[in-house]
């Protein structure tokens, strides 16, 4: 491993779909966190700078990260990639009328892609179950999968921040899984700073219609 360049090659095809879900208004933030990684793996002569200048004061002592942690984190990594790889699927098959069969396109993954995850079973099992808001994470399967496992993600995520270890994609994936559980997020303040610099209204928990802050009356 020492011997190889620390620079992440790619083909487009990561770019292309990142570019293609936003269109969709798809959040792939996983997705798009691995895409950035190799982008800022090419940086070479930039980092080779960095390195000498932006030293942390200090980075944490505290002991390193269980083997089943690590296990945990990949494992939910896992899941909701796949997950936000699936919404990016279902939004193309509801704009194109593809009338998709997720369940068959893990199936034949499975069998012949490149990925080949024995994940890609429970998978199109999942899909062929009850799944609330048709989500992957949602169903029966993956929903105490991920309740079980996400704790160790959150240690290895604090692990490596603690450390100044980079691991965007898994940060990623904990951010993502923690927005979604949110009923109510922070997207309330976003539309008050949209509001307040460009008008653009915001709704109201009370009210019907468009409504504009204080900052715009008189």
């Amino acid at each position: 491993m020492d011997l190889i360049v620390d620079q992440a090659g790619q083909k487009g095809t990561g770019r292309w779909t990142v570019i293609e879900a936003l269109r969709m208004g798809q959040a792939v933030s996983i997705i798009e966190a691995a895409v950035g990684a190799r982008v800022m793996s090419a940086q070479k002569s930039i980092r080779k700078r960095a390195a000498r200048v932006l030293v942390p004061a200090g980075t944490d002592t505290m002991s390193p990260v269980a083997e089943h942690d690590l296990q945990s984190a990949l494992i939910v990594g896992r899941v909701l990639a796949y997950a936000q790889g699936f919404e990016i699927l279902a939004a193309g098959s509801k704009e194109f009328n593809w009338s998709l069969d997720f369940a068959r396109i893990a199936e034949i993954w499975r069998a012949g892609c490149i990925i080949r995850s024995a994940m890609l079973d429970d998978i199109a099992t999942a899909f062929r179950s009850p799944r609330p808001a048709g989500h992957l994470v949602l169903s029966d399967h993956f929903t105490p999968l991920l309740t079980t496992h996400i704790a160790g993600l959150r240690r290895v995520v604090s692990a490596a921040a603690l450390k100044g270890l980079p691991v965007p994609a898994l940060a990623a994936a904990l951010s993502w899984f923690d927005m979604i559980r949110q009923e109510r997020g922070t997207s309330d303040l976003i539309q008050a700073q949209r509001d307040y610099f460009g008008a653009h209204s915001f709704e109201r928990v009370d009210a019907d219609g468009s409504h504009h802050g204080p900052w715009h009356s008189g």
